[in-house]
């Protein structure tokens, strides 16, 4: 269990977001990804987030940066990077 009290819940479903993940993301983030979910799986899109976010910034993963905080950081880039090619939240 995590200081903050949100386990992960082992699933082996790729396209499930983890608790333990959704529990680091904003609600704004969690809401874009359940908006791009009718089309994509969550999961999918979060790992090309943080796969994006590692190669544009290794300096930053390889000097220690904490998950919680790439997981965000990546979301948001990716957000930001390609809001053209998603839905808009209302």
């Amino acid at each position: 269990m995590t200081p903050d009290g949100v386990t992960s819940n082992g699933s082996n479903d790729p396209d499930q977001v983890d608790p333990w993940v959704q529990a680091q993301l904003s609600t704004y983030q969690l809401r874009w990804l359940n908006t791009q979910g009718r089309f994509t799986s969550p999961a999918r899109l979060l790992k090309n987030a943080l796969v994006e976010w590692v190669v544009r910034h290794p300096d930053d993963w390889f000097r220690g940066t904490r998950v919680c905080d790439a997981i965000r950081l990546a979301l948001s880039e990716f957000i930001d990077r390609h809001e053209d090619e998603f839905l808009a939240l209302d």
